[in-house]
């Protein structure tokens, strides 16, 4: 199924680049999952926790503050 978008009044493109242009912003390229490429062990749990201190502390603040 191709979308087919009208062009405007004032729009300088033609109908055939709105359409390819329409296209072309559903083209999806995946990217590599890495949860699903790096297990999950000890280590890099503890490095992922330790990466997330400061998230932590401001959702803390966060939290606090709106509780006041």
């Amino acid at each position: 199924m191709t979308p087919s978008i009208a062009p405007t009044v004032d729009c300088p493109m033609s109908k055939a680049d709105v359409d390819a242009h329409h296209v072309a912003s559903y083209v999806r390229t995946p990217r590599e999952n890495r949860i699903a490429a790096e297990p999950a062990t000890p280590t890099t749990c503890r490095r992922d926790y330790e990466a997330g201190a400061d998230v932590r502390a401001t959702a803390a603040r966060q939290q606090a503050r709106a509780q006041r």
